[in-house]
């Protein structure tokens, strides 16, 4: 929705250019954020000229100078070098694909992954930055079940996006699943975001942030108990660590 400030208009072109998995036209722009195409064109390439779009004849990406902010803000939070080890010792373990995030509102945003270079065209196929909590993921399964309000909004509106014949949908399946991950802190799912494979997600809590560790893994490849074993192993590792670093600055 079009909130007619500058700001909101330039946030949300970049929004709409980072859903997508390859380049967002003007029309597509246009139509997502409901703001007029001569103005979507005019910010858009305002953004390009300050390289935080990149223009091609297929239409707009990001650019590099977002890459360079986001690893700015990463740095700033404290965890960017903390989670590193970390999510790379979580990789090492499984050879699976380890991630690590931090809650920002309604939506998880990825701050490190480690994975295998056959991981690499999933990646950069189904692999997104923010995650919204209303996606069928593990980790919108622990943030969504801090929120039983939005919970319901959810069920009204017809439930989750069935992305594959295992997504959850069912009501009273859903429920369960999130109450399960609010009594536990951990929540799995098989196959229901993409067929062959299966994610878990573990909460960190920190002073500053929560945070949420998780594996993605192939179901031909990764036994589940297995892999949230070594998940767990390694998250609660990570989560001493980070509560000991704000322990030791709050001391200074």
């Amino acid at each position: 929705m079009d909130d007619h400030t500058v700001a909101g208009r330039v946030a949300a072109i970049l929004d709409a250019v980072s859903a997508g998995p390859g380049p967002a036209t003007l029309a597509r722009l246009a139509a997502e954020t409901c703001i007029p195409k001569p103005t979507v064109r005019r910010i858009a390439n305002q953004l390009v000229d300050q390289r935080m779009l990149r223009r091609d004849p297929q239409g707009y990406r990001l650019g590099l100078r977002l890459i360079e902010l986001g690893g700015d803000a990463a740095t700033q939070l404290g965890t960017a070098e903390l989670a590193a080890p970390f999510v790379h010792e979580l990789h090492e373990r499984t050879r699976q694909i380890a991630w690590v995030g931090t809650v920002d509102h309604d939506s998880l945003v990825v701050l490190d992954t480690a994975y295998a270079r056959e991981h690499a065209p999933i990646m950069a196929a189904a692999w997104s930055s923010r995650l919204p909590m209303t996606a069928p993921t593990a980790a919108a399964n622990l943030i969504l079940a801090a929120k039983p309000a939005h919970v319901e909004q959810i069920l009204r509106s017809g439930g989750p996006t069935r992305l594959t014949p295992h997504t959850v949908t069912s009501p009273r399946l859903l429920l369960g699943k999130l109450q399960r991950a609010a009594d536990t802190g951990i929540a799995h799912e098989w196959e229901e975001t993409r067929l062959g494979w299966w994610c878990c997600a573990m909460l960190v809590p920190a002073p500053a942030a929560t945070y949420i560790f998780g594996l993605t893994a192939e179901t031909h490849r990764t036994p589940m108990a297995c892999g949230v074993t070594q998940l767990q192993r390694v998250a609660e590792h990570f989560g001493r660590e980070v509560n000991w670093q704000a322990r030791v600055s709050t001391a200074r």
